[in-house]
């Protein structure tokens, strides 16, 4: 906990607590940088919604689901970490007694609500499986790894990512399944089959919460750090980049030369060779991967969820999350498009399951116009309600009610509200009036350029 600085009252209260939020920052290089990244993400996200799987000649994988299949989604998992970390410093490293407990009762109530809208984007006939109700769930796990040492995050980073998998291999085929193993969960069907609903959303599902906490905590790791820091952003890009390779290049060779692919067509006889390349290739077609031997563990496939397939992942999200930053350093005004649609990525992922369910646009004969109509429109959006209202429709509901929750829990309103201003100019705390510029001059919360 800080020591007590020359801002501090006589009560033991830092006196800048009651200007922390008089003013909303303006963007910093660092929001925007982030913002750019979860932009990219949603848009990764959508191109895979509208786009095959395959080429139309059903040679390869095309374009779109070899580029962002798995990986737009885990990025965008990351940056949910990342603005964990952001909260926490808005803590002003004040993380002990009844302010822990506020910004975790906050992160709880962050988490239900981004559950009930995943299970109410369940209820639309759309195409595709939401992610939102896993995010929610995130949010949950991640509530007693709030306020943690960094170190202690990275090493449950790699205990998710490395035994994870193990354990959700050992349940397949042992416990039941959904009603509609390729419906979403809405809450009717959640409040039906609640134990299923658990242990879906946080191992069998098709994004298992325990296994995603790896993103989730080094993206926590990373929004710690000095986010306009050129070294930051090389060193993420380097390493991400790294690991990402080596984890591609590790599967590869074990499947190759040593063997792996065979030991998986032996293992496998309800599969023959090409149906197994092509599980390999696009990913399994239900949630888990075969259960025939655990040579599968060794796949760096879509959505598979095996160590490889997330350190994969997790190396390009954080390799990709580096060079946002690297080229948003300056700022520039080709970039705010993006950063207000990364702003908002709640409403406009919501609003595109809506577009999906109306079947407005021609997915399958114009994909591509599909998408960038969408992301243009997304884009208008985003700017228009950003320069007028600020957060976005759903995001802002959701911050209100973890804000007031934080607020209930702390027992008291000073935190985000300004001490009354006498008539003579002074401010009044408790009982007593102060120079606005000598005793309740607030400390800088952040270092200059780096507030969000």
């Amino acid at each position: 906990m800080r020591a007590a600085g020359p801002d501090t009252a006589a009560t033991g209260e830092p006196a800048d607590r009651a200007a922390a939020a008089v003013a909303t920052p303006s963007p910093s290089r660092r929001a925007m940088g982030v913002d750019v990244a979860r932009a990219v993400a949603l848009i990764g996200m959508i191109a895979v919604h509208v786009f095959p799987a395959e080429n139309e000649d059903g040679d390869g994988l095309s374009w779109t689901f070899g580029i962002f299949g798995g990986r737009a989604a885990a990025l965008f998992a990351v940056l949910a970490g990342v603005s964990i970390a952001f909260v926490e410093k808005r803590s002003r490293g004040q993380l002990s007694g009844r302010t822990l407990w506020a910004d975790r009762a906050a992160l709880a109530v962050r988490g239900l609500l981004i559950l009930l809208v995943g299970l109410l984007l369940g209820h639309l006939d759309t195409p595709i499986l939401t992610i939102i109700p896993y995010f929610g769930v995130l949010f949950l796990l991640a509530i007693p790894f709030y306020g943690r040492s960094s170190r202690l995050l990275l090493i449950a980073a790699a205990v998710f990512a490395l035994l994870g998998p193990v354990l959700r291999h050992l349940l397949n085929g042992r416990v039941p399944e959904q009603v509609d193993p390729g419906a979403d969960y809405t809450l009717v069907t959640a409040a039906q089959q609640p134990d299923l609903f658990a242990l879906d959303m946080l191992l069998t599902g098709y994004y298992p919460a325990v296994l995603w906490m790896a993103y989730l905590c080094v993206g926590m790791v990373i929004g710690r750090q000095v986010l306009t820091s050129r070294r930051l952003a090389v060193v993420l890009l380097g390493w991400g980049s790294a690991l990402a390779i080596v984890a591609w290049s590790a599967s590869k060779i074990l499947l190759g030369p040593a063997g792996g692919f065979q030991r998986l067509v032996e293992a496998t006889p309800s599969l023959t060779g090409e149906e197994i390349a092509e599980v390999l290739a696009l990913g399994p077609e239900t949630t888990l991967m075969p259960k025939t031997t655990w040579w599968w563990l060794v796949a760096v496939s879509p959505y598979s969820d095996t160590p490889f397939n997330l350190l994969h992942n997790l190396g390009a999200a954080v390799a990709f999350l580096g060079l946002a930053l690297l080229v948003t350093r300056r700022g520039s005004k080709v970039f705010s498009p993006f950063a207000a649609m990364g702003a908002m990525t709640l409403t406009l992922y919501s609003a595109h399951c809506i577009v999906l369910m109306l079947e407005v646009l021609p997915e399958e004969e114009r994909p591509m116009v599909t998408l960038w109509i969408q992301v243009i429109a997304f884009m208008v959006f985003a700017l228009m309600w950003r320069s007028s209202m600020g957060k976005g429709p759903l995001e802002a509901i959701i911050s209100e009610a973890s804000d007031w929750t934080r607020r209930r829990v702390r027992g008291t309103s000073a935190d985000i509200r300004p001490p009354p201003v006498t008539g003579d100019g002074h401010r009044r705390i408790r009982g007593r009036a102060t120079k606005n510029s000598e005793s309740v001059q607030p400390r800088r919360t952040t270092p200059r350029g780096n507030r969000r």
